[in-house]
């Protein structure tokens, strides 16, 4: 975990661009329905008349943290990289409902005991080894009852895509890498993880597991979230990082990535076990 801290400042330096290869975030429109599905959730909370407090997961550079404080909900955000929590503390310190925790490891031990009413990932439980643990322990340990789990930007699981939606994503992913560079470097990320040999010193390898793992299983998790919370919605949708692609892929159907929405905590055996399994 160590290793992993370091891989993830090493990639997440001070001049990492979070939205040259991200959809969600460069794409408006693919942001701000995003953006409306997350409030899905926040609206439940209000409803509830839960605390608005909001745990955010791996923020990044908070692309999805500014429109959840602006919401008027209060954020802790954690995060490995300190060049990231830097530029979040830079972008929203002053914001008295804001708080960055250092979290080195992952293991959200600085939050201690500490509840929210969301947990919140954006294009994170992708980049997460063992991602169901992750759900498993961050809703056991830190999400109130009655309260909403949110996940948005995360690759469906691979062999569960239609033949056109994998072709599809393929193509549209190379006709973009040909026009960012580092094409030596690019080789050699490939033929790593077609002959499955990875280097533990290589941030493109440790930071995107989903390629090498067949994306994420949102199945696998559907089924856990279902025995927990009261109303479940899984969200496919289509992503790529090309602006013109992104349109076309829109407008054929296409499908890649989901968003999942999960509301109302219960109580009761289903969520016990939940936090006996990690």
């Amino acid at each position: 975990m160590a290793d992993m801290q370091r891989i993830q400042e090493l990639w997440h330096s001070a001049d990492f661009d979070y939205r040259a290869g991200s959809p969600h975030l460069k794409h408006w429109a693919l942001h701000e329905r995003l953006v409306s599905t997350t409030k899905v959730a926040l609206a439940d909370v209000i409803r509830r008349n839960l605390p608005r407090t909001v745990l955010e997961i791996g923020a990044g550079h908070g692309g999805f943290t500014e429109p959840i404080l602006a919401s008027g909900f209060l954020m802790t955000a954690t995060e490995m990289s300190r060049s990231s929590l830097a530029e979040l503390e830079t972008r929203f310190g002053l914001n008295p409902g804001f708080r960055g925790v250092f979290d080195p490891d992952g293991s959200l031990n600085p939050l201690g005991t500490e509840r929210f009413a969301v947990v919140f990932y954006a294009s994170v439980l992708h980049h997460i080894p063992d991602y169901m643990s992750a759900i498993r322990s961050a809703i056991a340990e830190h999400l109130l009852q009655g309260g909403a789990l949110v996940s948005i930007q995360d690759p469906l699981w691979y062999p569960a895509l239609r033949w056109k939606d994998s072709f599809a994503s393929n193509a549209a992913y190379f006709a973009w890498r040909l026009g960012q560079g580092n094409y030596v470097r690019g080789a050699r990320t490939r033929v790593r993880r077609a002959l499955g040999v990875l280097s533990e010193d290589e941030p493109a390898d440790m930071t995107e597991y989903h390629v090498v793992r067949n994306g994420v299983n949102q199945t696998e998790i559907l089924d856990f979230l279902q025995g927990v919370f009261e109303s479940v919605q899984i969200i496919p949708y289509w992503s790529t990082q090309s602006a013109l692609f992104q349109r076309a892929g829109e407008l054929l159907g296409f499908r890649s990535t989901f968003a999942i929405v999960a509301v109302g905590l219960r109580t009761g055996p289903n969520t016990a076990r939940a936090g006996t399994e990690l």
